[in-house]
């Protein structure tokens, strides 16, 4: 698939048919300022009857929504039929058999035209007016005949799939941008710029969705504003490389599968399968796929559910079924899937739909839809909810409820909220001025906290990636309050959703950062995971393995219950760069577990390391390491820097002041990478004991009994590797320049020694392999004290004084003498 092409059609497509839209609008006097409702005419232009009935409900439509919104409503409309239309045409899944875009060319290839138009007079399609197609055909009109033809189509689909169509009205026709089959039209770009191969699979439709919303991403991260109904989804679309998938589905609805069924030649099918330990094991006993429930809380256009879809339906096969009832059966019992964006639910139903009808040729007419939840708001007001009801006193869930597209599947609705919300509708009657449209609303707010509180056999996500910093107003007080202790980010409250979503021995898949494995705020998750669930499978991707987003990522699967010693299977791709590499090093780990980058490890071992970690690939003498000795902050201290509030102010160079001064004071404030000694570069404004500083009432003075004393020092973030030296009585130690101190010289020389080496190195890699190194991180390493030999400190004693002497050969110390080469 050509990503490239793919992603600069749609991100072209999708301002071109905004620009079209506009032109309509303006064409119809659909804009503000312009004649009022009921114009019979629109800049010296007559419109008919009905034309001026449909341009007054685009007015209406533009008054509740905003012009842009309808604008922007309509062009991603558009756009979505006419992928949908092509996607379509190319596996001839059109009920009329022909082709929309394309007619065939001498060669037997697809070139851009309109089979359908070509072919108008014997074309069938439910709804087009054969007089009608004719009166056009007749009269040569191509363009008018294209487009009656197009929106028939259209129509027709909406009946065969209410969920994916819905029905295009006439005030929507009327915004249908023109010239569309032009060769620099947004059909023939199209057909054009998109390989027809590019069609062939299912995914492209998911693709088209993520770039058409990729500019709108882009611009709400640059412009760091907080999040809304109408930024929360596009801003949060990420649509999930194809090998994590399988991984994630493979991993766990495969798993259900195959500890029901060992002997199932699935087994075969399944390239990313990582094998159970045998030895420990519990699950939930299936008789058949037909009681399998899977659910994507957070489903987008629907990745996994298309390839659990696959593999459910080959489970079905297995058994027997034929393939022509396969289809509802999946839709119908297996598959649920929940989303705040109606238009990626859309995308997902349209994928579902086109693998339902891969399978049975028939299923336009059977009736069936995906079960995609969009959740949407339901706002109770006081004239809603009965006086004295018990829903009344749960302005929580009320909240929820009203903000459900902020939330969505977040909202974990239990039995007593399902029962205060029924009492409110039995106490609501249908008759007087309001107790109808309350009763509807109450119904709604049943049926969403209904789906909300279902459990499911196996529970799948790529949830949504936003820091706490960029939520709205109720998103972050709600998050802090519903999900206190994973707070920061949405990713990790879905994770912690997930627990609930999936029964008690349910099967789990996530793909999300993996700052949660290591960093402190996640310590609280991790150890939920360690103690009440079971960490069967991990993928750990290089730094810069995912194109999809500039986000360290992990992808994992997690048993919803715990087994005591049970032994998880984890692969660790952090030697391999690129995102080229991850999935094909990640196959060679899962085939030959004896490459070096795949291990087994019960997860109850992480606790040996201060924080918990998931450093599964620690060895058993590293972690024996951990829990036979102190920490470091248990025998030194390591301390955090302090803030000045005004660096421009309170900071110089050393050769910016005079020499002698009794203002200046020399001061670590990180820098360059370098070991032993050096980085001397500023001085701090502390005459009379920092009143300057204090005064101004910004700052943020940290651990003042340690300032001017001799210890170590090294930048808190590094672009590669910590780089620690040392730093001589006389220092102030500022927040970039972290320091750590020592109760002897013996004791600073030794661990200067230890925290350059390679051991260091790699258990910082296991604490936080960030690029932030901090004084809590640092404090985490094991110390040893038996190491206290002397040849190590003579080591690092001379590994000093050889750093000095580089140091003091270049101008920039203030040590400098005489350049070493005069």
């Amino acid at each position: 698939m050509n990503d490239t092409a793919i992603k600069n059609y749609c991100i072209w497509a999708r301002n071109e048919l905004i620009a079209g839209v506009e032109a309509r609008m303006r064409l119809y006097g659909v804009a503000e300022g312009a004649e009022p409702a009921g114009a019979t005419a629109v800049g010296g232009r007559a419109l008919s009857p009905e034309e001026t009935g449909w341009r007054d409900a685009l007015l209406r439509a533009a008054a509740e929504e905003g012009f842009d919104h309808l604008r922007d409503r309509a062009a991603y409309t558009w756009f979505n039929r006419i992928a949908a239309v092509r996607y379509m045409e190319v596996h001839d899944f059109l009920p009329s058999r022909v082709r929309m875009f394309t007619r065939p060319a001498a060669d037997g290839s697809w070139g851009l035209g309109s089979q359908a138009a070509d072919e108008a007079l014997d074309v069938e399609i439910e709804g087009a007016d054969p007089v009608r197609v004719a009166e056009l055909k007749q009269a040569g009109e191509d363009g008018p005949l294209f487009r009656y033809l197009f929106l028939a189509q259209c129509a027709e689909l909406s009946g065969c799939l209410p969920g994916v169509f819905q029905p295009v009205d006439e005030c929507m026709a009327l915004l249908l941008p023109a010239n569309l089959m032009d060769a620099d039209g947004v059909i023939g770009r199209m057909v054009g710029d998109i390989d027809e191969a590019d069609w062939e699979d299912v995914q492209v439709l998911g693709w088209m969705y993520q770039y058409y919303n990729s500019e709108v991403k882009d611009a709400f991260f640059a412009s760091k504003a907080k999040e809304a109904p109408d930024t929360i989804g596009p801003a949060t679309q990420l649509f999930t490389p194809d090998w994590i998938v399988r991984y994630m589905v493979q991993n766990s609805l495969g798993r259900l599968w195959m500890l029901n069924n060992p002997g199932s030649p699935l087994r075969d099918e399944m390239e990313y399968y990582i094998e159970p330990d045998s030895e420990h094991e519990g699950f939930i006993k299936i008789n058949g796929p037909e009681d399998i429930s899977l659910c994507d809380p957070a489903c987008g256009s629907g990745h996994i559910l298309v390839y659990a879809f696959e593999l459910l339906a080959k489970m079905y096969l297995e058994r027997g079924y034929r393939e022509r009832e396969i289809p509802g059966l999946v839709l119908s019992r297996n598959l649920h899937g929940m989303e705040i964006d109606p238009r990626a639910a859309q995308i997902a139903r349209l994928a579902l739909a086109m693998c339902a009808r891969e399978l049975d040729r028939r299923f336009f007419g059977r009736g069936v839809q995906a079960d995609i939840a969009v959740l949407a708001p339901v706002a109770l007001g006081e004239g809603d909810v009965p006086r004295g009801s018990a829903l009344e006193k749960r302005k929580d869930l009320l909240d929820a409820l009203a903000h459900l597209d902020e939330v969505g599947s977040l909202l974990a609705p239990g039995e007593d909220d399902l029962a205060a919300v029924r009492e409110a509708i039995a106490l609501t009657g249908a008759d007087g001025l309001f107790g109808s449209s309350s009763k509807e609303k109450l119904q709604r707010a049943l049926s969403t906290c209904e789906i909300l509180a279902r459990r499911h056999d196996c529970v799948v996500a790529n949830p949504p990636y936003m820091g706490s910093s960029s939520f709205g107003p109720f998103m972050s007080k709600w998050v802090k309050k519903s999900y206190p202790d994973v707070k920061s980010d949405l990713f990790s409250s879905f994770v912690v959703r997930m627990f609930d979503l999936a029964k008690d021995h349910g099967e789990c898949g996530v793909m999300s950062p993996f700052v949660w494995m290591f960093i402190g705020s996640y310590e609280k998750l991790r150890n939920e995971i360690i103690d009440n669930r079971t960490l069967t499978s991990l993928i750990q991707l290089e730094y810069s393995g995912f194109a999809g987003a500039t986000v360290p990522i992990c992808t994992y699967t997690f048993h919803n219950s715990f087994i005591k010693g049970y032994k998880g299977g984890y692969v660790r791709l952090s030697d391999f760069v690129g995102a080229s590499v991850q999935a094909p090093k990640a196959l060679e780990a899962i085939k030959n577990p004896d490459c070096g980058w795949f291990y087994r490890r019960d997860a109850e071992t992480f606790k040996q390391i201060p924080g918990t970690p998931i450093a599964y690939w620690a060895s058993d003498a590293l972690l024996d390491t951990f829990a036979n000795n102190p920490q470091i902050s248990d025998v030194a201290f390591p301390k955090q820097g302090s803030t000045l509030g005004n660096n421009d102010l309170f900071l110089r160079r050393w050769y910016e002041v005079s020499e002698g001064s009794s203002r200046w004071f020399p001061c670590m404030k990180g820098g360059e990478f370098r070991r032993w000694y050096g980085n001397q570069t500023y001085v701090v404004d502390w005459a009379d004991d920092g009143r300057a500083v204090r005064n101004l009432g910004r700052a943020t003075i940290r651990n003042k009994e340690y300032l001017f004393k001799r210890g170590l020092t090294w930048s808190n973030i590094s672009s590669s590797l910590a780089a620690f030296r040392l730093m001589p009585d006389g220092f102030f130690f500022e927040s970039s320049g972290t320091a750590l101190f020592a109760t002897s010289e013996m004791q600073l020389i030794y661990l200067l020694g230890y925290l350059n080496s390679s051991v260091a190195k790699e258990i910082n890699g296991m604490v936080n392999p960030t690029l932030h190194f901090q004084s809590g991180d640092i404090g985490k390493q094991p110390y040893v004290e038996e190491s206290h030999d002397p040849a190590v400190q003579l080591l690092v004693k001379k590994c000093i004084a050889d750093s000095i002497a580089d140091y003091d050969s270049f101008e920039t110390s203030w040590d400098f003498k005489r350049h070493p080469l005069l």
